[in-house]
């Protein structure tokens, strides 16, 4: 990909060293666990159509160049979404084992390439960047240090007509609690485990600056003692969509979930929002897309 700078090929460290080490065995579990997990937690075509028209949109206004775009991590719907045909496409993830075991070779852009590296450090010279895009990310990222890094970075790289195409995950404004997502689970009013998975998070949730420890999250589950085969048989869902839960055991990792008036008074900082997308899906409230532009 043109306009590449170079960087530290092991990228820059979000957390400290004991951090980085356990965050990054968490994303080793979910690389290897991938096939198990669904919606809301990875994206559906209706949110990918978003990024797409964007992209095919951008690229009929520079028909003599190509849309140079970014993917923040390497989330396999976006990379092998249906990208304009002369497109350079650069997807940026820290963890080498999310970019071997997801990163689609065979359905991505012909120039296109996945590296290690961190968000707050994207490897691409100023204003040189039509799109980017990305999935879930800021549910990943220390607030409020590491949520304006990474802001300021896709900001900076953007060219002044360029877009920023990000599903965010968003806590309610007013908190459920966990007996209540419980409840819920009991009574069967929840589609998905991995809807359940993502309320009882957020049920669990302090504030931004806090979120919610995800070794939490396993072990308010795993004290309830409820078996995975009683639950796969009773509602039809997969031994294997229940255990992801695992991978949260004895995490350090915090997840972080704004709610929609955080995220946007975090966002008018750095952007301006050209459109906010909401879905009807299980816990597609919770889980905008916006499109920004840089200010």
């Amino acid at each position: 990909m043109t306009n590449l700078r170079r960087t530290n090929p092991g990228g820059h460290v979000f957390w400290g060293t004991d951090m980085q080490t356990r965050g990054t065995d968490h994303w080793n579990d979910h690389a290897r666990r991938w096939e198990h997990f669904g919606a809301p937690l990875r994206p559906l075509p209706v949110d990918v159509a978003v990024a797409e028209e964007l992209a095919q949109r951008h690229a009929r206004s520079i028909v003599d160049e190509m849309l140079s775009a970014v993917l923040l991590g390497v989330t396999p719907e976006l990379a092998a979404m249906q990208w304009p045909e002369r497109t350079r496409l650069l997807g940026l993830d820290r963890c080498p084992e999310m970019i071997a075991g997801l990163w689609p070779l065979d359905s991505v852009p012909t120039e296109a390439k996945a590296v290690q590296g961190d968000w707050n450090a994207i490897p691409c010279d100023a204003g040189s960047v039509d799109l980017v895009v990305g999935d879930g990310c800021y549910v990943l990222l220390p607030y409020p240090e590491i949520y304006d890094g990474v802001s300021a970075e896709v900001a900076r790289v953007l060219k002044p007509d360029g877009r920023f195409s990000i599903r965010v995950f968003v806590r309610p404004e007013k908190p459920e609690s966990p007996e209540d997502v419980m409840c819920d689970l009991q009574e069967g009013l929840i589609g998905s485990f991995h809807a359940f998975k993502w309320r009882l998070a957020m049920s669990l949730h302090g504030t931004l600056d806090e979120g919610v420890r995800v070794g939490d999250v396993w072990s308010y589950w795993n004290a309830r003692k409820i078996g995975e085969t009683i639950l796969s048989d009773r509602f039809g869902w997969s031994v294997g969509s229940i255990q992801t839960i695992n991978a949260y055991r004895d995490i350090d990792t915090r997840y972080h979930y704004p709610t929609m008036m955080e995220i946007r008074e975090h966002f008018s900082g750095y952007f301006e929002e050209v459109s906010c997308h909401v879905f009807n899906y299980e816990l597609g409230d919770r889980c905008p897309t916006f499109v920004l532009k840089p200010r």
